[in-house]
């Protein structure tokens, strides 16, 4: 029989070895995918034992341009505060994903969420506007508006709220990809069960297209859609590649139907409570790393078709897309009450 003290001896062992394991599984995936170009991920500086260390996270996987993004934005941080900030990365919806990620920030269980402005209409209702239906022509008018003055006048009702919105980052146009048919023309929404988020504008344009709108997390999609629970998601391509929506959806349309704004939030309460050259350094490193996630995005947008197409997925792009802005008229009317100031500020922008 073994000694009580080395039974003593292996427990604490034991417990040891549990601890560290208990430590590397929660790390978090800062360094999981390379990043693009020039960006090489965290920066390597050493960091000061002082430092604070904040915790972004978002819903894209580790070869999405978020991804890229969000290493960057860490990358400046800790460049420009030299090392008193860093910023860990919690890609794949690791921590929460959606309204849910929102709450986390406004609670400050969360430092910063890489949210679409759909979950953050839950709790900025104002956000909601940026989601109507063919609102924007192309990037370049959407992010004209975002920058502009419209941009920060959205920023300042946020703030009011307990969001800071450091900087307006990209998802691109929506598409729609089904298990059933093709989509060529409004008709074809028709009776199709169709994940889209927790927003009332999106509820509201699938439901006047004739579709049965099912809002969910995005972290919960894939698994919808293999069960049957929806028939098929709208999103960019990025986001249909790289969570393998391929593999349970078939049919892919290109309809270009919304333009998807990401604004990079965090708790004002954490915001404020960091110095004058702290703020300045992470609105800086939030511009910069933004402008690389754009063009990020952008390259990625070029080949997510040919990837879409050698994955067998049967591809077609709607070219006349005026039946659809028809039919979608309704909703302009239905939110005339709630976004009928916004709406006239957003066409002054442009």
């Amino acid at each position: 029989m073994k000694s009580p003290r080395k039974i003593v001896g292996t427990l604490l062992l034991f417990v040891l070895m549990l601890s560290l394991l208990i430590g590397c599984s929660s790390t978090p995936a800062n360094n999981t995918a390379s990043a693009p170009a020039d960006s090489s991920g965290t920066a390597s500086a050493q960091t000061p034992s002082d430092a604070v260390t904040l915790s972004l996270n978002h819903v894209g996987a580790t070869e999405h341009p978020y991804q890229y993004g969000s290493l960057k934005f860490a990358e400046l941080v800790n460049e420009k505060t030299n090392g008193g900030i860093k910023v860990d990365v919690f890609p794949a919806s690791q921590i929460a994903s959606g309204a849910k990620a929102v709450e986390f920030v406004q609670m400050g269980t969360l430092d910063i969420a890489l949210e679409s402005t759909m979950s953050l209409s839950n709790f900025v209702s104002e956000a909601d506007v940026l989601n109507l239906p063919f609102l924007f022509n192309d990037t370049e008018q959407a992010f004209k508006v975002l920058d502009g003055e419209f941009g920060q006048y959205l920023g300042e009702i946020a703030e009011q709220k307990g969001f800071k919105i450091l900087a307006w980052w990209d998802n691109g146009f929506r598409n729609i990809s089904n298990s059933k048919r093709p989509i060529t023309k409004p008709e074809d929404l028709k009776g199709l069960k169709i994940r889209v988020p927790e927003s009332k504008v999106f509820l509201a344009t699938f439901e006047t297209l004739g579709a049965v709108p099912t809002p969910m997390a995005i972290s919960e999609v894939f698994s919808a859609m293999q069960l049957g629970t929806v028939d098929g998601q709208e999103n960019p391509g990025a986001v249909y590649i790289n969570n393998k929506y391929n593999e349970v959806n078939k049919y892919y349309s290109v309809t270009h139907h919304i333009f998807t704004a990401e604004p990079l939030i965090m708790s004002t309460d954490k915001f404020n409570s960091l110095t004058e050259d702290q703020q300045k350094a992470i609105l800086e490193a939030a511009q910069e790393a933004g402008v690389y996630e754009r063009e990020v995005s952008a390259e990625a947008e070029q080949k997510d078709l040919e990837t879409i197409r050698a994955a067998g997925v049967e591809v077609n792009i709607v070219e006349d897309m005026t039946p659809f802005r028809e039919a979608v008229g309704p909703v302009y009317d239905q939110f005339k009450g709630d976004f009928g100031t916004l709406l006239e500020k957003i066409e002054a922008a442009k």
